[in-house]
């Protein structure tokens, strides 16, 4: 996963790799909110 973003964040450091987190933790709670929702929209049908 960090093949691509190598030589970006390497001038970053921690800190890219804080974002690199920050990010992906953003993205699981988005992805899980709408399987959530969706979950919900069926079992209300």
């Amino acid at each position: 996963m960090m093949g691509g973003y190598g030589p970006f964040f390497a001038g970053f450091g921690l800190f890219g790799w804080i974002i690199n987190l920050l990010v992906i933790g953003i993205v699981v709670y988005y992805s899980t909110r709408l399987a959530l929702k969706h979950h919900d929209k069926d079992k209300t049908n």
